[in-house]
């Protein structure tokens, strides 16, 4: 089953009511609703604050002027498929259009659609054109000579199409000579704007028994997996508000005396965030443990390059690392996780059950109070609750964690550019000079190719060049008979001998070392017989944690009699050789070793599907 259809079958079902005009989350026996047409799987938002003001602007640019729809108190978003970010504007409970960024142009742009393209065109709105033809279908080009009256642009943009008769609309993209190719087309039907214009606290008012049946819900299963499971329990707070409303949850089910918060501090989070999560702790009088990541991704940065979604390095050195060990020092007898994890989210988390074991985590029983719960749930009951949100949202930030995540669409870094400047200057000074060095190309940076080893079809029909860099450890290896020689590229820690010869004492039965000599960024091992391709496998990542390390100490968190810690004096780690087991588990522990091998096996060239005539 594709991701799609796993969203798709998890659709949210958001109501409108036709005479209050505001969203219902549960159908009403007493007014009448309708269930509002959502993209799957429907998991929409409050359009609130400053992102509310940039995305009428946008509309505004379009129509050049104020939109033929109404501006609504109560209006929402909901994400679409697309090759970047584009969200469904509901306004009235009808879909008015689409907001989206477009890659090619590096601009926002606003797509009319259904409602919204309908009032566009009756009111001669924006770019449009009348046809003198029976009906439009997608994919069909009209001709200069069908349009009978028309506001076309001379750039690109969208344009509202409506047949003379008035029983077909579309829209569709300027083509040469005065054409218009129709990408979306669709018959009319009864469409109207209502009267009425509430705010959310009266939409607050309208779902509260539905809220309170919610939280009722929540509170009741924290309350059970308590019970059942006997562990202290913690929440993972992220600074969203799905962890926000997981905190307050708690607090009501257990009381604060017995919730901790675990906040991991990436070395990436916003400052607000941070400083929220901290404020968000003493608000509720709950103990906060903060797990630090520290400078662990600049410090692997260099080594590992930029990370992607096929090549997710980040999350081993800024999160898993540091939360075991948070989790290890404070909760030794394990715990209960409560997490903000929602199953609308993504397909993995539609799938995911609701109490579960983390296998980074062990000893931690993970559990979702929200894993029900869609945006609306959340946000309005946050509303009805008057919870101190992070006020990023407000600025149209979706989700909140690390601000270059390679998951971000470039719509949401290009968000990044209009409210931190200096850090989305930070990131693309370094990606500009990563593609310089490499050979990559303006495309790169520009359509984001470095979130992928693999880019997507939709990206790649985009763009015109392909070429991918190695990324990861660095290194050129030549075996002849009884000797192995490495080239090192750009590594993180001092080349000295005793380095080798002392992370060698992890592996089980090695291959006996006769010698080791080293000449500037050479090593040489000489063993006392030829390696097999097996052990050649064991020699490579014994080199890369020798050399390449970058402390994150993941290998260290595996490890069974604590042998492994930081090398002061030469940098990277070292293992303590009276203590350690040689079980060698750290060797396949580690982040570097994990990913550069990883990478090395995307590189390769795939296996071309071949279609054979019948």
């Amino acid at each position: 089953m594709s991701s799609f259809e796993v969203l798709k079958r998890s659709q949210v079902h958001v109501w409108w009511d036709l005479k209050e005009n505001l969203p219902r989350l549960t159908a009403s026996n007493s007014e009448p609703c309708f269930r509002v047409r959502l993209s799957p799987p429907g998991d929409a938002r409050p359009l609130v604050g400053h992102y509310y003001k940039f995305v009428f602007r946008v509309i505004e640019t379009y129509f050049g002027g104020d939109p033929p729809f109404p501006r609504r108190k109560i209006a929402l978003v909901n994400k679409v498929p697309y090759p970047d970010l584009a969200e469904e504007v509901v306004i009235d409970g009808q879909v008015a259009g689409h907001l989206l960024y477009d890659l090619r142009s590096e601009r926002w742009r606003f797509k009319p659609l259904y409602a919204g393209a309908e009032e566009a065109l009756r009111n001669r709105k924006g770019y449009y054109a009348i046809v003198d033809l029976p009906r439009l279908s997608r994919g069909y080009v009209v001709k200069k000579d069908s349009v009978v009256e028309a506001n076309l642009p001379e750039g690109d943009e969208y344009v509202t199409i409506g047949t003379k008769s008035g029983d077909f609309y579309g829209v569709g993209a300027m083509l040469r000579n005065r054409r218009i190719y129709v990408l979306k087309a669709w018959r009319a039907r009864p469409r109207a704007w209502l009267s009425r214009d509430p705010d959310w606290s009266t939409a607050v008012l309208r779902n509260r028994e539905y809220l309170l049946a919610k939280e009722a819900e929540a509170v009741s299963f924290i309350r059970e997996v308590a019970e059942k499971y006997r562990l202290p329990v913690f929440v993972s707070l992220s600074g969203g508000k799905d962890s926000l409303v997981t905190l307050h949850l708690a607090v009501k089910a257990l009381g604060n005396e017995k919730v901790k918060a675990l906040f991991n501090n990436t070395g990436l989070e916003f400052e607000e965030t941070v400083e929220y999560a901290r404020r968000i702790a003493d608000y509720y009088g709950v103990e906060l443990i903060e797990a630090d990541a520290g400078d662990n991704f600049w410090r692997a940065l260099p080594v590992m390059g930029p990370p992607a979604r096929d090549y997710r390095w980040c999350c081993k050195v800024t999160k898993f690392s540091t939360i075991s060990r948070a989790v290890k020092k404070f909760f030794p007898e394990g715990a209960l996780s409560l997490v903000g994890q929602r199953k609308y989210e993504s397909s993995a988390r539609a799938l995911s059950p609701r109490i579960w074991r983390n296998y980074w985590l062990p000893g931690v029983v993970a559990a979702s109070p929200v894993h029900d719960w869609s945006a609306m749930d959340i946000w309005l009951y946050i509303f009805m609750e008057r919870l101190p949100v992070n006020k990023l949202y407000y600025y149209g930030f979706d989700r909140l964690g690390c601000w270059l995540c390679p998951a971000s669409e470039m719509g949401e870094l290009d968000l990044l550019r209009i409210v931190k400047p200096g850090l989305y200057d930070k990131w693309k000074s370094y990606l500009e000079s990563y593609a310089q060095m490499n050979g990559l190309g303006e495309e790169w940076v520009k359509f984001g190719l470095w979130r992928w080893v693999r880019p997507p079809k939709d990206i790649q029909r985009i763009c015109v060049s392909q070429v991918q860099a190695r990324r990861g450890a660095r290194y050129d290896r030549h075996a002849s008979g009884n000797t192995v020689e490495y080239r090192l590229h750009n590594p993180s820690v001092r080349i000295i001998e005793e380095k080798v010869r002392n992370l060698w004492h992890t592996l089980n039965k090695p291959l006996e070392i006769e010698s080791v000599q080293v000449t500037g960024n050479a090593v040489a091992l000489r063993f006392k017989r030829e390696a097999t391709a097996s052990e050649l496998e064991l020699v490579d990542r014994v080199l890369i944690r020798s050399y390449f390390c970058v402390e994150c100490l993941e290998c260290s968190n595996w490890c069974p009699t604590k042998s492994i810690s930081i090398d002061s004096e030469n940098g990277g780690i070292k293992v303590n050789e009276s203590t350690c087991i040689h079980c060698g588990t750290c060797n396949y522990k580690c982040p570097v070793v994990e990913y550069t091998f990883k990478h090395l096996e995307m590189l390769k060239p795939q296996p071309q599907t071949r279609t054979t005539a019948s």
